[in-house]
Parts: C-alpha cells; structure tokens; sequence
C-alpha cells in the first residue's frame, strides 16, 4: 500500500506491530537506561505520529508516540539521556509530528528531534560523523519501518549494527518485493536492498510459498552472518485478502533482548506461529487463551540435550532461539518429579525442588 494523505487510516496489521513495539520499548528502556548513560531511539520513517480511527479522527498513535509515551509514562525510573530522533522525508508529516510533539511534557533527561530527511542520507551522514570523530554510535533501537524496499539498504543496516549495543526492528515489505522480483530496472534496488545478488535464484522457484520462504531466508541469513546479528527473529503480517503483507525482522546480541521481542511477539499471536493476519478479529471474545506448544518444547529440548549434562543457562538459549519463552516451570519441574525422573539436578544452589537458579547443572537421562 502506498500512502499519499498526510494522515490515513491504521490497518490492523499495523496495530500489531506497534503492539510489539511497544511491548519491546517497555522492557528495552529500563535495562538499557541501567546500564548506560545515553541511548537512542531512532525512527527511520516516522510518519506524521497519528492515525485515523474508524471514525476517521486523528486518535491512534503513531510510533514516535508511541515510543515517548514508553519511555515518559514509564512505571520504573529512567535515569538516563534518552534522545528521539524522529526521522520522516515528507514535509507535511514533518509539520504535523513536529505540531503533536510540542503539545507533549518531555521529562529533563529526555529530548527529541525531528528531521526532514530520508532514512538513509541522515543515517549515512551520522555514521560518517561518527566515524570522523572516531566514536561510536550510542546504544540505540532503530525502528525501520519502509513503505517500500528502495531507501533501506543492507550496506546501512550492516553500519549500524557494527556497533553491537544497537538493536533493530525492520519491515521488510514483502508485498513490494515478490512484485520486483521479475523486474530488470529493479535489480539494483533489490541487489542493495539485500546486499547480495543470490536473490536471482529465486527465479528458479515457480511456487509461491516457496519463492517467499527462499527471500524471507535469504534477508534472515544476510542479517546473522553478515550484518553478524547473534538473535535474529521475525514476524509476519498478512493483510485482509490472505498475501503476506511484510516481515517483521529483529536483530539484537543480547540473550535478555531475544527473550523480550519473543514476549512481545508471544503477546500479539498466543499461538505462537509468530504471525499475525488482519482477517483475524483482533475483538472477538475467547473462551480459552491459547497456550505456547509446551509438548512440541519439551521434544525440542529432549531430543537437542537427551544423554547430556548442561548448564540450565545453556538451555535458557536454546529455548530462546527455538522461539519460545517460559520453560523451567512447565518443562524442568515436571520432568524432576516424573516417575521415574526424567532429568537429574547435578549441581544447584537453590533452596527448594522446582526452581533452577543461573549456576544449576542438569543431567537429561
């Protein structure tokens, strides 16, 4: 979908991924702002901060909204310099942010910019800056949320997750792409969008499913071995008509960040298929909230550690990558008190059966 109005209507895919959003900030922000005195949240295609209701006012938030909101109205203390930088090319959504924003109480150690700008040249010129003064970026979440695929560059996406305290989340807008696919005028974008030419082999793939599941593995691999993202995770958004809309992609090097986005993504599908479809009714009433597959984690983690001995900390990451979350109480502690056990507690210093503290040691039998 391309936009041409200064404000347009929210789809429900959308609200999703501002649900995961967030979700994420209001983790990310107390963890980040302990350790560190400045961090960044940067929003690379900030848009104008609202959206039409369906009573068409300007009444649902936008990410930059969003995001302040997170981090202002935030229950636990922010100590740190929190900057916003709200990036969006277009001047009259520039004008409307700018004019919610100065509505907006800001806390002291708090501030934000808005910059009329496209995403890359004002990302490229930091770096560059950066760079000259021999320093580093300061650790930051970079929201990149394209309408299209053109201005978000894998050689950018590879600068700034250099920096290893940086964190992204991307839209990588499928539904532009499997269109260019085919395109010769469109193979640089897509060469640069990627940062490789191995795309050209999907080509070769005459299904469908299989021509999405090859791109959406091929950015996902781009992403790990040479942006050398550890955690990468995505989400996919289908539209009303059933086509995938795009993907939501993750990238972080922290364990605790892998666990936060699978809890926000948890939060948004319970099923756990990490998916999300607007011919979903987002208001319909359930009788029973649905459960992460604890059956399918267990056979996951009994067929990865049966016969071996290893630190609860080891498992914690394997449960982590494998997309879940919760583990210890509905795995672990059953399988100690099976008849006969299932695993054997080596080494521990907890103070009561059922729990598993950090230095505990697990023998799967």
């Amino acid at each position: 979908m391309v936009v041409k109005e200064t404000i347009w209507k929210i789809e429900a895919h959308t609200q999703a991924k501002h649900a995961v959003l967030d979700r994420y900030l209001k983790a990310w922000l107390p963890i980040m702002s302990k350790w560190n005195g400045r961090i960044l949240y940067i929003d690379g295609f900030a848009g104008p901060g609202k959206y039409f209701d369906e009573e068409n006012l300007p009444t649902i938030d936008g990410s930059p909204l969003i995001a302040l909101n997170a981090a202002r109205k935030h229950k636990l203390q922010l100590n740190a310099e929190i900057v916003f930088l709200f990036i969006e090319a277009r001047h009259d959504r520039c004008e409307y942010l700018k004019s919610l924003l100065e509505s907006i109480d800001i806390p002291k150690n708090m501030r934000y910019e808005v910059i009329e700008s496209k995403f890359d040249e004002t990302l490229s010129s930091l770096l560059d800056y950066l760079d000259e003064q021999k320093k580093r970026l300061a650790p930051a979440f970079v929201f990149i949320d394209p309408f299209g695929y053109s201005d978000t560059p894998f050689s950018l996406i590879k600068r700034i997750t250099e920096n290893k305290k940086c964190e992204v989340l991307i839209t990588f807008m499928y539904s532009f792409i499997k269109r260019a696919l085919t395109k010769s005028d469109q193979e640089g974008h897509l060469d640069r969008l990627l940062g490789t030419q191995d795309w050209r082999k999907v080509r070769n793939i005459n299904i469908p499913l299989k021509r999405k599941e090859f791109i959406q593995q091929l950015y996902k691999k781009q992403l790990e071995e040479e942006a050398k993202i550890k955690y990468v995770r995505f989400f996919e958004m289908i539209n009303k008509f059933n086509q995938t809309e795009y993907f939501l992609f993750f990238g972080t090097n922290n364990l605790e960040g892998l666990r936060q986005i699978n809890a926000a993504m948890w939060k948004v599908d319970p099923k756990g298929t990490f998916q999300f479809s607007d011919r979903t009714n987002p208001n319909q009433t359930v009788l029973f909230t649905p459960e992460p597959d604890y059956n399918l984690l267990k056979k996951l983690i009994v067929r990865e550690f049966r016969g071996k001995t290893v630190p609860v900390e080891e498992i914690d990451e394997f449960v982590l990558i494998s997309g879940f979350t919760h583990f210890k109480r509905n795995i672990l502690k059953p399988m100690e008190k099976a008849k006969p056990h299932e695993i054997e507690i080596i080494e521990s210093s907890r103070e009561r059966k059922g729990t598993y503290p950090p230095d505990s040691l697990i023998k799967f039998l």
